[in-house]
């Protein structure tokens, strides 16, 4: 689903009911903030965290995350863990990274606005995790403690040292281990995906090639040539797609505002399509069965799918689980030719055929042609 970006309102399926966002609610905004943040002369000057603070300094750059300084998120969660041995908790340590030398053991006084800043920036940094495979795929995803409700800054922002320790010291994470992994998964299989889909568009002449791309991209008024058109736009565009996820900075997370909401839940993901960087917002059915294709095969479908509306600007004209499936038809105004050739689901379901994943069952569920 793609977010358009001005006004900032968002239509998510299958209830289509429209949430509104302003530019505070978008990662990008936190990120550079946290640029700024972490540029705060209040944190150790001194001590062994010095280094920590300068690596954390060094991984969070304009438009992304320095891989090479990684190891400041890993050395903040190494920090809390062992203090945390020490009976130390989580708040204490995350408190003192952010130069606070004196720590009351509770209190109900508002922390001051600098030292929530300074905690919430590094907070941002220890729930972040980079996962590394072969090749240049790297994909970062930010798993915040289930107990947020916003991102850091907003969240922490007048609390009470009481309340700040409550977020510090959640050792919850939004994203499992396995949920992580799924979704490194779920992107490397997307770049196969994308690839395979490359090679049919770009030799539209080979045999076979044109029929695949008919099926999902023709209506009975189009041509050889209007699919050879097709064939262009759509190679052009899935370079765009393999370049986001090639790239040393594709960041999931989720939209901690709204967790907990139930008009969400049956919500798999967006993107804002004006958003500075690339952001995936995974949300509560990504995971979930409901849907008519499952696991990893759904999980890619929803990658690729979310990341034309990034790369290629398409729409949402029509989805999967249309009554009237995906193939475009001349005598249906909202879904033509011309329609599916900007149509989120066809991409990705377009991929998903080229890549010889798809069973007879499936092109029955989306009502299209074997």
């Amino acid at each position: 689903m793609r977010v358009p970006f001005a006004p900032i309102v968002a239509f998510f399926e299958p209830s289509r009911t429209a949430m509104a966002y302003t530019l505070k609610d978008l990662y990008s905004t936190r990120h550079e903030e946290t640029i700024g943040f972490l540029k705060s002369t209040d944190y150790p000057g001194s001590g062994d965290w010095v280094p920590v603070i300068s690596d954390s300094r060094q991984l969070v750059v304009e438009g992304g995350y320095n891989v090479e300084k990684y190891k400041a998120s890993e050395a903040l969660r190494k920090r809390v863990e062992a203090a945390d041995k020490k009976n130390v908790k989580p708040a204490s340590t995350m408190l003192t990274a952010a130069g606070v030398t004196s720590l009351p053991s509770s209190g109900t006084k508002s922390i001051p606005a600098g030292v929530a800043n300074r905690v919430a920036a590094l907070e941002m940094l220890r729930h972040l995790w980079l996962i590394k495979k072969s090749g240049s795929h790297k994909l970062w995803v930010l798993s915040l403690p289930e107990s947020y409700r916003d991102w850091p800054a907003a969240d922490l922002a007048g609390k009470t040292f009481d309340g700040i320790g409550a977020r510090l010291n959640d050792d919850t994470s939004h994203f499992s281990v396995d949920d992580r992994k799924h979704l490194s998964q779920a992107t490397q299989n997307g770049l196969k995906w994308v690839q395979k889909a490359m090679t049919v568009a770009a030799s539209p002449g080979k045999k076979g090639n044109l029929d695949i791309i008919k099926r999902w991209f023709a209506d009975e008024n189009s041509t050889d040539e209007d699919m050879l058109a097709a064939a262009a736009t759509l190679n052009a565009g899935l370079k765009k797609i393999a370049a986001v996820i090639k790239s040393t900075f594709l960041l999931i997370t989720d939209m901690p505002l709204d967790r907990g909401n139930a008009a969400k839940a049956s919500t798999n993901a967006f993107v804002f399509s004006g958003e500075k960087i690339d952001v995936i917002y995974v949300e509560a059915a990504f995971f979930s069965n409901a849907d008519m294709f499952k696991d990893l095969k759904n999980w890619t479908r929803i990658v690729v799918h979310e990341l034309s509306h990034r790369a290629c600007k398409t729409a949402d004209n029509r989805y999967r689980h249309n009554k009237a499936g995906l193939k475009p038809a001349a005598a249906d105004p909202n879904f033509t030719a011309a329609k599916a050739l900007n149509n989120a689901d066809s991409w990705a379901m377009f991929c998903m055929d080229c890549s010889g994943e798809m069973v007879a069952g499936d092109y029955v569920k989306v009502k299209v042609a074997a």
